[in-house]
């Protein structure tokens, strides 16, 4: 309790702060009002302890000007001393809240200035409104000269315009960029407090691994090609023999060679999906992403399948749904995607059985599921069943390499969608994949 403004300040200077400061407006010599604005002008500790206000002044510009002058509350005369006592061990509560939300900014800020990515916030204009140490290493300009500007004119060579975030927060990936001499792995994040009202960049020196990457990619390509070349000189040989070229065969020479030849094609796809897989490993590779019609490429793919089911004697059903479902997607990957997973479910369903294909929109995204009436898998392999070289061997008949549903993950991903699968041993296989669907996609970064 002290008798005048001019005592409360001289206390306040020579003490440690108090947890809250309770002020009578009006005060013998220097005011609370005054008091207050003495106290919010300083840069010391005493500028942050919550401030309530006593007055008998309750026009409401008089209480503006309390508030304005910087006191956090006000509790007008005559007022009951349990009011007093919540009001002041809520302005308290309102200052623990926010030391802790101060220190946790600061020791974020911290973090972000110690990380060896470069880090940059862009707000929802796409100016960039916050750069780390090593952004200012990475570019080689001051921190001030990147704050404030548009991350389109920083990295021009990273086209975000098409950029949108598809599950909670997160993003596609995104290719590599070069700056100077070096490349980095761009991602960007959203956080869930903003909803889109601004992103964070980070650029991760990745130099040393894309040039390991390369390495391998060259040997799988020089593999592939001097495997490929005598492959097909084989198979060219094989199906001499098999018209005839050669003279007749025996029955039994018919049928190996027939083997031999159907071995042959299995080594030649087995080479292409490696070099498929490491294609879309490559950080570098594009999407080429326009807006599409999913239910027109699955209307395409079930027509160059058909034959195959009828070969195997199978039911292949397709309802087209009566409505558009629009996608951002590259066509022939997502043709890719189909054809695999029918093509599976035609392959493991015995004849006289049922391959389903449906599509439907669900909330932001467009499912398609595969259904099968086939042997299904067993429950433990189901979830391993993207990984690669995974095949499971009750239902595997023909050779193959288990880098299918690995490459089908992949694409599938890069469109920044999801894939699973749903089995029961002895009834059937459902495989799903699902993609953001493209007209209601929160809102993009600016480029």
């Amino acid at each position: 309790m002290f008798p005048d403004g001019s005592v409360a300040l001289e206390q306040f200077t020579n003490h440690s702060p108090p947890d809250v400061i309770v002020l009578d407006w009006v005060m013998p010599g220097i005011s609370g009002i005054d008091v207050v604005k003495f106290l919010r002008s300083e840069k010391g500790p005493m500028a942050q302890v919550p401030v309530l206000l006593l007055t008998a002044r309750q026009q409401p510009q008089q209480i503006a000007e309390g508030l304005a002058s910087g006191a956090n509350d006000y509790l007008a005369k005559p007022y009951a001393p349990e009011e007093l006592s919540a009001r002041a061990q809520a302005l308290v509560r309102w200052s623990q809240l926010l030391a802790r939300t101060t220190a946790a900014e600061k020791a974020f800020r911290e973090l972000l200035a110690n990380t060896p990515d470069a880090i940059l916030a862009i707000d929802a204009d796409g100016q960039i409104t916050y750069a780390n140490p090593e952004a200012s290493r990475v570019f080689g300009v001051p921190i001030g000269s990147i704050v404030g500007g548009p991350v389109a004119h920083l990295l021009p060579m990273l086209s975000l315009g098409s950029v949108r975030p598809v599950a909670g927060d997160s993003f596609p990936p995104l290719p590599d960029v070069a700056i100077q001499d070096r490349i980095y792995a761009p991602s960007v994040r959203i956080p869930a407090a903003d909803a889109g009202a601004s992103s964070i960049i980070a650029l991760r020196d990745v130099t040393e691994r894309r040039d390991a990457d390369r390495r391998r990619l060259d040997f799988y390509s020089i593999i592939a090609h001097d495997l490929r070349s005598p492959l097909s000189a084989m198979l060219l040989r094989a199906d001499l023999l098999l018209a005839g070229k050669r003279g007749p065969l025996s029955v039994e020479a018919t049928d190996d060679l027939r083997r031999f030849s159907g071995n042959i094609r299995s080594m030649v796809e087995m080479i292409n999906g490696f070099l498929d897989l490491a294609r879309l490993e490559d950080p570098n590779t594009r999407i080429d992403a326009t807006s599409l019609d999913l239910a027109a490429i699955i209307e395409t793919t079930v027509d160059e399948l058909r034959p195959l089911a009828e070969a195997g004697k199978l039911s292949l059903e397709w309802s087209p749904p009566q409505t558009e479902m629009r996608v951002l997607g590259d066509k022939v990957r997502l043709g890719q995607v189909l054809a695999n997973l029918i093509g599976n479910a035609l392959k493991y369903t015995p004849a006289g059985g049922k391959v389903t294909i449906s599509a439907q929109i669900e909330g932001n995204v467009v499912e398609t599921r595969i259904s099968d009436t086939g042997p299904g898998i067993p429950t433990e392999a189901v979830s391993r069943l993207f990984d690669r070289f995974t095949r499971v061997a009750a239902t595997a008949r023909t050779m193959g390499t288990g880098l299918g549903l690995m490459i089908v993950r992949e694409i599938v991903e890069a469109h920044g969608g999801q894939v699973g699968v749903s089995s029961e041993p002895g009834k059937g296989s459902t495989f799903w994949f699902r993609l953001p669907r493209m007209d209601i996609r929160p809102p993009r970064i600016p480029s």
